[in-house]
């Protein structure tokens, strides 16, 4: 029995320890434990609808978000993302269908689409992203998914507009390239003349792919000083100088004979980027950044031309292009534990360490730094230059029924078949009437 002191000491001892062990731990704390275990507990199946992005080795475009799905399965055992492919032709229209039934996925790249989002079919996600996380982003990427205040998207991108010249051919035919990508509506116009190969059928100076989605008109329609939407929303397009830039459009075709008078703005877009980038029949088109790094692979294979990239032609005032702002959102969830995963899947592949894989897809960034980081290219710091021009997309409901009538109105006027000042009244009819009417 001598030695029953020491192990009453020892066991004394053994008790302070594991006392003080589950202090530091939160042992002691069951409901504590209980709470954090059930939050890795959600398993099940989130769907996602998304669109092709840029080729794998192997060709794939949708190699890298499959990628991203393998990752984020491995780290959470029990939750399954089912990836549902859609094409760009009509995968919005499949969205819009599938919210109006109720039969929508889990989350989808309309995170910035007004639409979707003002007719409640979204999640706000606020409470995701923390002050000093949003102050990592480009402001007019937040103000892309911001509606009555709350935020409704984790963005991803943002890309707009340039035009993007030839300079084989603008050489070859004693054409001034604008110097800092800068010129006027008369300089453009006297470069596509020189250009323009009259013994060539089927050659000319300019082209443009014109469809309800595409935005390439648009830094041409506000050149002389018009807005298109005003802040309140409203058709404003409809104005001296909005007649005076759609005229200047329409002469390039009827006047100055630089673009194609039965074709203009009437082609589909592997059409135009063809005529473009493999015939070399026209010498200035419209395009993304997305275009840099196809016309390059093309140049260094032997099959290409040297290129360049200018602004939107000047005219009374300066062309303001659209930016365009891509980002995730979560449709409406019952099961929050569901929702919370979204959210973390959905922050993990627009992440900021994610964000120079867009270089991939030659558009920008949404984080500051990696924004500026992604403009030591010369190109690519030109179409940042444009960008910083440019304007977020209206936010408008029913935006893509009023795309379809002044695409429609614009493409008669360049058709000659309306003058410009009947197109846009036409237009402003049509708009007006939709934007007074609830459609779904």
């Amino acid at each position: 029995m001598r030695h029953r002191p020491i192990i009453l000491f020892l066991c004394t001892l053994l008790v302070i320890a594991t006392v003080q062990l589950c202090l530091l731990t939160g042992c002691g704390d069951e409901k504590k434990q209980q709470a954090d275990k059930s939050e890795d507990l959600w398993q099940g199946v989130i769907t996602l609808w998304d669109f092709p992005r840029w080729p794998d080795q192997n060709g794939n475009r949708f190699g890298w978000i499959e990628s991203k799905i393998r990752e984020f399965e491995k780290a959470h055992p029990g939750v399954f993302i089912h990836l549902r492919p859609l094409k760009w032709e009509y995968g919005y229209v499949e969205l819009r269908a599938a919210a109006a039934a109720g039969t929508y996925p889990d989350i989808a790249p309309i995170g910035a689409d007004y639409d979707f989002i003002s007719k409640g079919h979204l999640e706000p996600v606020d409470e995701y992203l923390t002050p000093e996380e949003l102050e990592k982003y480009e402001p007019r990427a937040i103000e892309a998914v911001t509606y009555n205040g709350r935020i409704y998207g984790f963005p991803w991108f943002i890309t707009t507009y340039g035009l993007f010249i030839n300079s084989e051919i603008f050489k070859a035919k004693n054409a001034p390239i604008p110097e800092n990508g800068i010129w006027t509506y008369d300089e453009f116009v006297s470069a596509l003349q020189k250009v323009v190969d009259k013994n060539k059928k089927g050659n000319y100076g300019f082209n443009l792919f014109l469809s309800p989605g595409s935005f390439q008109v648009w830094g041409f329609l506000t050149m002389d000083g018009a807005e298109i939407f005003n802040e309140q929303g409203n058709f404003v397009l409809n104005s001296p100088e909005g007649v005076s830039a759609l005229t200047k459009l329409v002469d390039l075709a009827t006047k100055y004979q630089v673009a194609p008078l039965e074709e203009f703005g009437n082609l589909e877009e592997t059409k135009v980027w063809g005529d473009f980038c493999e015939k070399q029949r026209i010498a200035v088109y419209p395009a993304g950044p997305w275009a840099i790094k196809i016309l390059r692979d093309m140049h260094k294979s032997g099959k290409g031309f040297e290129f360049d990239i200018a602004h939107y032609p000047r005219g009374k005032g300066n062309g303001t292009p659209i930016a365009l702002v891509s980002g995730y959102g979560i449709f409406k969830q019952q099961d929050e534990k569901k929702k919370d995963l979204c959210a973390k899947f959905l922050k993990y592949i627009t992440s900021e360490g994610e964000q120079e894989v867009l270089a991939n897809y030659g558009v920008f960034p949404v984080y500051k730094n990696a924004l500026e980081n992604s403009i030591e290219d010369p190109l690519m710091k030109r179409m940042k230059e444009i960008l910083d021009t440019a304007k977020n997309q209206p936010k408008i409901k029913n935006w893509y029924k009023i795309d379809e009538e002044l695409t429609a109105q614009i493409r008669l006027a360049l058709l000659s078949q309306k003058t410009p000042s009947q197109a846009l009244e036409d237009a402003e009819k049509a708009i007006n009437a939709i934007l007074g009417q609830q459609i779904d």
